[in-house]
């Protein structure tokens, strides 16, 4: 399975990329099989079915949050009871925090393995009138980042 974790710090826009990631995907033409994506933005975990490049059959798990270990239990037994992904994609938080050890050791994932993509994401604090412009730029430049490794090896969707 290759996993593309979405990594950083508290607010910085980690379940928000995720969910922009979902919505693209079912804008390609994925379907939901298992959970669901909420119309508007919100936490959540679902399992989409579609095609990748090569017109070859592939199943991504999405979660959005990962805070705290009872939210990473859940997803696990969710994940558990769907089975057989090619692709996972979660949150996870960034290095040395709570509970981002508890991700690994719970998934049972090992951080070190080459099938794993980690993007970290940061805070935004430029200061004066023009926030929102720096804030729109980093965003559109992450999703910009994020959709070409989806699109290349080794996830190909």
């Amino acid at each position: 399975m290759n996993s593309l974790l979405i990594g950083g710090a508290q607010s910085v826009g980690k379940s928000e990329t995720i969910y922009k990631i979902a919505s693209n995907l079912v804008a390609k033409g994925f379907v939901v099989i298992a959970g669901s994506i909420p119309p508007a933005f919100n936490d959540f975990t679902v399992v989409l079915k579609g095609f990748d490049k090569d017109e070859q059959k592939v199943t991504v798990i999405i979660n959005s949050a990962t805070d705290t270990t009872d939210i990473i239990r859940n997803f696990k037994k969710f994940f558990d009871e769907n089975r057989n992904y090619d692709i996972l994609i979660s949150s996870v938080r960034d290095n040395d925090f709570y509970p981002r050890k508890h991700f690994f050791d719970i998934m049972g994932i090992n951080p070190n393995d080459k099938n794993l993509v980690e993007i970290p994401l940061a805070k935004i604090t430029r200061r004066g009138g023009n926030f929102a412009t720096a804030l729109n730029w980093y965003s559109e430049k992450i999703e910009k980042l994020i959709m070409h490794t989806l699109n290349n090896n080794p996830f190909n969707i």
